[in-house]
């Protein structure tokens, strides 16, 4: 991996936001060490996925500078003599990330020299109809090179065979399909007296039984998160992905009975998630609280008039008899 150099001439150009520049420098500096040194040894995949993630970084700091003129290019080009990378590249991946502005959109089938050429197209019908194409006929980069080449597309309208296939909807996912009235920890060994690091502990002891009980599409993305809100350090428990949602899942652990306050702590959380942690096309994040016992009107209330979706539900150290599941959420 190349050792990239601070450029002197960042800090001269009154052009920019110096502070802001260095954050965007050292965030893109980041996503290549851990990107693109892989991409080259791995799946050209790995290579896309780092160039949408450098994209949104870059778009996302225009956005916050909007009202500057021509501050996108003022990034990019220092971007390119700090990184030693050509300027063209950084147009290129910037254009990327704003015609396929969601990652699920980006597909694993195809490399970047496949996008290169796909995002030359500018017609959205036609640029879709080549990208499926290459994807249904499995097409090497100079096969679709000739395909555009060649104007597939219209020969293929002039003959009536323009199919451009589409995804079949799919039913949302919804939150309350998801989480469960109560959660069956039997796989753990616990007393009676165990506090919430032992239960917390023990859980992430136990991952792959956690996951089986959570449900498919769930992963760990850490425990014990810390955030800093007005100078003070708080701790998330557990912190979930869903990746049908898609959102991140805070988990708050509680080992006595539900109370009140949880939800304003929970509530908290999220916001903070929802302005630091989320990605634009994530849906906002949720909270779920699972504590030894419930009441059914203390939760009733405790929710009333929260905007974020906060669950509670119960933990069982044995497996209980059958339970209606019973979902709580903000209106």
């Amino acid at each position: 991996m190349t050792k990239y150099q601070e450029n002197p001439k960042t800090k001269d150009n009154n052009n920019l936001d110096i502070t802001d520049y260095n954050q965007i420098l050292g965030d893109i500096r980041s996503i290549l060490k851990k990107g693109v040194s892989k991409a080259y040894k791995a799946v050209d995949n790995l290579r896309v996925q780092t160039y949408w993630q450098i994209g949104e970084r870059i778009v996302r700091e225009e956005l916050e500078h909007k009202s500057r003129a021509d501050y996108g290019g003022y990034i990019i080009t220092s971007l390119a003599e700090d990184l030693n990378i050509d300027k063209r590249l950084f147009y290129r991946i910037v254009k990327f990330y704003r015609l396929y502005p969601i990652v699920v959109t980006v597909s694993p089938q195809l490399s970047w020299s496949h996008y290169e050429l796909l995002i030359g197209i500018d017609n959205i019908k036609i640029r879709k109809f080549y990208e499926v194409k290459t994807i249904d006929e499995s097409w090497s980069v100079r096969q679709l090179q000739k395909q555009i080449r060649n104007d597939l597309y219209r020969h293929s309208k002039e003959e009536g065979k323009v199919i451009v296939t589409q995804p079949i909807p799919q039913k949302p996912i919804l939150p309350e399909d998801i989480f469960k009235d109560t959660y069956n920890f039997d796989f753990l060994t616990l007393d009676e007296n165990h506090t919430e690091t032992d239960l917390e502990t023990a859980l992430i002891k136990h991952t792959e039984k956690l996951l089986l009980e959570f449900g498919s599409d769930f992963s760990i993305s850490g425990r014990q998160r810390k955030i800093m809100i007005d100078n003070q350090i708080h701790k998330v428990d557990l912190e979930f992905y869903h990746r049908g949602l898609p959102c991140i899942v805070l988990v708050d652990l509680k080992i006595g009975r539900f109370k009140s306050e949880y939800v304003g702590q929970m509530n908290k959380y999220l916001n903070w998630y929802k302005g630091h942690k989320t990605y634009p096309w994530e849906k906002d994040p949720i909270g779920i609280i699972i504590c030894r016992y419930k009441g059914i009107e203390e939760i009733h209330y405790a929710l009333g008039g929260i905007k974020n979706s906060i669950f509670v539900a119960e933990y069982r150290l044995k497996l209980p008899k059958a339970a209606k599941i019973k979902i709580v959420s903000a209106p």
